[in-house]
């Protein structure tokens, strides 16, 4: 499990399990050897992959009640041929058993290439973050559908880190750029643009950060940092990182 998400609006907890090639979805407040509540595997579900490749990210919008797991192509162990299609799956939020997605983007048009996804439901957008850009598409977009705005190119600085979070009240996309540091950009962005905001995360703590989460309340932003793709000078491996941002919020 390398990805889960939480609806604090029916305050629940939703996990991807990739080997299983499903999706659990547990109360929230949980605790224990508990049972899922829901749980969305089976062959109409389309929730296909290998330990490889895929299915590893999921995210929750609330407001629209639906569920959202991008999935990779992955291979199989016996002929290394592809097992599934470059896409994002959406599920109905109390979707329970083998059951067919609501709707699937995903083509050569698309341009996603694995990645990770998010909903700003105040500008009724859908973001992926996938292969070193940002696709942003209407938040219903299903098919071989082309992306509305690509945020991509050296003067964007947008960095192949797929975690990645939405603002929705400013319209906010916050992303790795390059160079270690962490990026915001507008979902009314399109084309090799600079980021309106940016922390050298790296330069100011020797970290790249691999995790992102904000703290409205606090005007802050956290990062995880494993230490394992660019070594600390600390020796430290595993870190969080906080900073104060009160220009994004």
């Amino acid at each position: 499990m390398h990805g889960f998400a939480y609806d604090a609006i029916h305050d629940e907890i939703v996990v991807s399990s990739p080997l299983t090639q499903g999706i659990l979805v547990f109360r929230g407040a949980a605790n224990g050897e508990e049972a899922p509540i829901r749980v969305i595997q089976g062959p109409h579900t389309k929730i296909l992959g290998t330990a490889e490749g895929g299915n590893d990210k999921v995210n929750i919008d609330p407001e629209n009640n639906e569920i959202l797991l991008p999935v990779g192509t992955g291979t199989s162990r016996e002929n290394r041929t592809p097992v599934a299609e470059n896409g994002i799956l959406v599920f109905a939020r109390e979707a329970n058993g083998d059951v067919a997605p609501k709707r699937f983007l995903g083509g050569p048009d698309t341009q996603i290439r694995g990645g990770s996804v998010a909903v700003d439901p105040v500008h009724d957008r859908l973001i992926v973050n996938s292969g070193g850009a940002l696709l942003i598409f209407p938040r219903t977009a299903s098919g071989n559908t082309k992306p509305l705005a690509v945020i991509q190119g050296p003067k964007s600085g947008v960095a192949n880190i797929s975690s990645f979070q939405v603002y929705p009240s400013k319209g906010w996309i916050i992303a790795g750029g390059t160079g270690g540091s962490i990026c915001v950009w507008s979902v009314d962005d399109n084309g090799d643009v600079p980021p309106r905001f940016r922390i050298p995360v790296q330069k100011l703590t020797g970290y790249v950060a691999s995790g992102i989460a904000l703290d409205p309340l606090h005007k802050e932003i956290i990062l995880s940092a494993a230490g394992q793709r660019v070594p600390p000078p600390s020796g430290i491996m595993n870190t969080v990182i906080t900073f104060s941002w009160p220009e994004i919020f």
